[in-house]
């Protein structure tokens, strides 16, 4: 291809197409999130049932929403601030904790909203489909609990050891 000297070689490197790629795997993955939400077969038809019989539900709607919304526009915000770091104000960003942000930012942010999905619809189907008493979809939804806030913490250090690299260079610019 190309020598690890060359121009393009460090583009390729560049966090900015990192982020790029992410924004890229979270959009096809919202295609298919929203290809089976409008799926006309079992158990996928129940979930627009459980979506408007509300409860537990509403945290599907939710994790779908951040999914499509949120996901694309915070890694393509991402890649822009990453490459203004690198192009326009000639900053290195790819070192260590960079990267290990990026990979904790989209597995956390990834598997955090694929969770909080599941646990609406677990908690929604016993709610809104089968008619559980409320203690019971509380019993049901009170393991998802814990390992949403563990994934929520993991999702919030990935950006702000994402952020850090940005943010040094403008506290050494004094732009704050």
């Amino acid at each position: 291809m190309y020598g690890e000297d060359s121009e393009e070689y460090k583009k390729s490197k560049s966090l900015n197409v990192l982020f790029r790629k992410g924004f890229i795997v979270n959009a096809l993955i919202a295609i298919l999130w929203t290809v089976l939400i409008i799926l006309p077969f079992e158990p996928f038809s129940l979930l627009l049932r459980i979506i408007v019989g509300g409860g537990p539900g509403i945290w599907f709607l939710v994790a779908y929403i951040l999914y499509i919304i949120i996901g694309p526009l915070l890694f393509i915000g991402f890649s822009y601030l990453y490459y203004l770091a690198e192009e326009v104000w000639r900053t290195e960003t790819s070192n260590m904790f960079s990267v290990a942000g990026f990979y904790l930012l989209f597995i956390g942010a990834n598997i955090t909203l694929i969770v909080l999905a599941v646990a609406g619809a677990v908690g929604g189907y016993y709610l809104n489909i089968i008619h559980a008493p409320i203690e019971s979809v509380r019993g049901i939804l009170e393991p998802f609990v814990n390992p949403l806030r563990v994934l929520t913490l993991v999702t919030i250090i990935g950006a702000l050891l994402c952020l850090a690299p940005i943010l040094r260079r403008v506290a050494r610019s004094r732009l704050l």
